[in-house]
């Protein structure tokens, strides 16, 4: 039996539909700057649709600025923001020339928005740098999808999206500037990151990814690796967990196998009764992650093999079967 090593390496949707660009965003609505309505050429004839425009910024990225603008089509038979669609976004710098464009489809059936997309956006400041933070959807849309998110910063003086953009079956987290620490002469920044909460079947996992603002590139921030025989092999790493409700138990008594720690190369699982009255805790969860890299966008998901540290009636330690994770009243959804 291989005693496995486990440590950490820190590496240091929405349906949308586009057409040229990137991807890209925030959780939250746009912020109205200035708008303003067009009339006569500017209106789109087939459907009596008025171009509008939101501005958002100036945005200052490592000494440009650089300001958002949001091209909507809106029917004028109805009011409010239900009423338009985003047609385009553009990136522009300080001299009016855009860096980057996007476009959005829509539908209208009726005199009414049948599929529109939206974008919000927003500056992360970080201990190793700042950009834009770009969150676009398109309804209708599948439930929990989330993103894409595109993050643009400044290398070598040139704007430019840090590669594709991410979704996941999930919802953004926090942006995390990296820490500063400082011994003696030396000071230490560590790499900023931002999280995903990206739902397993049964609850939220938090997932950080790093951001190299030097390079313009996003990489997961950490990779967990075990010892065998023939080296290092990667596999899930332990992460915390966010709504994992636990149902009321039917069963008088059932039991779960439970093991020491969070594969079944750590010696044989123990049977723990798990009984209607018992209290059960989830305290920890343990995921591989996916970075699947597409054509158009990357998506983060999560492995089927779920771990979960538990406490049953005070005792701790780790399951992960269908069986035993429904023995304890967690059942996949979503």
């Amino acid at each position: 039996m291989l005693v496995s090593a486990l440590f950490v390496i820190f590496t240091g949707c929405s349906q949308v539909k586009r057409s040229t660009g990137g991807e890209g965003e925030i959780p939250m609505a746009p912020k109205p700057s200035s708008e303003s309505a067009y009339t006569g050429a500017s209106r789109d004839g087939a459907q009596g649709l008025e171009d509008i425009e939101e501005m958002q910024g100036p945005f200052l990225i490592a000494g440009q600025d650089f300001t958002v603008v949001l091209h909507y089509k809106r029917s004028p038979r109805d009011g409010g923001l239900d009423s338009r669609a985003l047609a385009s976004l553009d990136i522009r710098d300080a001299a009016g020339a855009v860096q980057y464009r996007e476009s959005f489809s829509y539908l209208v059936e009726g005199g009414t928005f049948s599929e529109t997309c939206t974008a919000g956006i927003s500056l992360l400041r970080g201990s190793n740098g700042t950009g834009l933070l770009v969150e676009s959807g398109c309804l209708p849309s599948a439930p929990l999808a989330g993103g894409p998110w595109q993050i643009f910063g400044v290398v070598q003086g040139k704007l430019m999206p840090f590669g594709k953009a991410l979704v996941t079956e999930g919802e953004w987290g926090e942006f995390v500037p990296g820490a500063i620490k400082r011994t003696a002469d030396i000071t230490q920044i560590l790499p900023d990151t931002f999280r995903l909460r990206v739902w397993t079947g049964y609850f939220f996992v938090s997932v950080p990814v790093r951001i190299d603002w030097r390079e313009g590139n996003l990489a997961l921030a950490e990779r967990c690796m075990y010892q065998t025989g023939h080296g290092f092999a990667e596999e899930g790493c332990e992460v915390s967990v966010d709504e994992a409700w636990v149902a009321p138990r039917d069963q008088e008594m059932t039991f779960v196998r439970m093991f020491r720690e969070s594969n079944e190369r750590s010696g044989p699982p123990a049977h723990v009764v798990v009984k209607v009255t018992s209290t059960v805790e989830v305290v920890a969860g343990k995921v591989a992650i996916i970075w699947d890299e597409g054509p158009d966008a990357i998506s983060i998901s999560v492995g089927e093999d779920v771990w979960v540290k538990v406490r049953i009636d005070g005792q701790e330690g780790w399951i992960h079967t269908p069986e035993d994770l429904n023995a304890i009243g967690l059942f996949a959804s979503g």
